[in-house]
């Protein structure tokens, strides 16, 4: 499912404005490829719920001309993650971009490589949301259905980085106030159960590595793990 919307595009350009040459960065980018918007950036301006400058940018680009991307790479600092996407630093923000075809589930052939499967391609359910800047498309089934169901749930069992995705979904939960479904209930319990109290550190230590700061307290994890196991 996937639907027309002009004036998030023009959000996300007045966002971009913000920061000194990210907007150019995005246009030029724009100009080798399709660009998905897709993650916690794009989500939070659909909800409008952006209260601070987004700390990063997640985008898979569809490539129409290589070339021009490559020139990017002389002009722009960057570095390639251990995932095999490029991460670039625009005025003190993060863009990681990602060719389509080599985002993890496609890669690995959990699903057909396309821009309207990339919803179905996360973890977590609120993280479904895609945005294709050049056409104005925005697809966000799962996160819609997410929002309709008041829960977070799973979408796609196979992830890299299960850990990380159930410390963020103990955040989300708190951001949007919604529950944890069934599923996810259960995955947390596994993963205590088999760790134990360690289990508790290794989130909260995997917060602060990954995002510099405490968004969710030990205490706060700790709580939320208890109600579930």
């Amino acid at each position: 499912m996937y639907e027309q919307n002009n004036n998030l595009k023009k959000e996300l350009i007045k966002l971009l404005k913000m920061r000194e040459d990210a907007l150019e960065f995005t246009l030029k980018l724009s100009e080798s490829g399709e660009l998905l918007f897709f993650g916690g950036s794009v989500r939070d301006l659909y909800l409008d719920e952006i209260n601070e400058y987004p700390r990063d940018f997640d985008i898979a680009i569809i490539y129409h001309n290589k070339y021009l991307f490559n020139e990017l790479l002389d002009q722009y600092e960057y570095k390639l993650n251990r995932f095999g996407g490029y991460k670039f630093y625009i005025s003190g923000t993060e863009f990681d971009v990602w060719d389509l075809n080599n985002t993890w589930a496609f890669k690995n052939k959990y699903l057909i490589a396309s821009e309207e499967n990339l919803v179905d391609s996360v973890f977590l359910s609120v993280d479904g949301i895609a945005y294709n800047f050049n056409k104005s498309i925005l697809y966000n089934s799962r996160l819609d259905e997410s929002l309709r169901r008041n829960e977070i749930d799973i979408v796609l069992d196979s992830n890299p980085q299960i850990e990380l995705n159930l410390l963020r979904a103990l955040i989300l939960k708190k951001k949007y106030n919604l529950e944890l479904s069934l599923k996810l209930k259960e995955l947390l319990k596994n993963y205590y159960y088999e760790m134990n109290n360690e289990f508790l550190e290794i989130l909260h230590q995997l917060q602060m590595s990954h995002y510099k700061i405490e968004k969710i307290s030990k205490s706060d994890i700790e709580s939320e793990i208890m109600c579930v196991v």
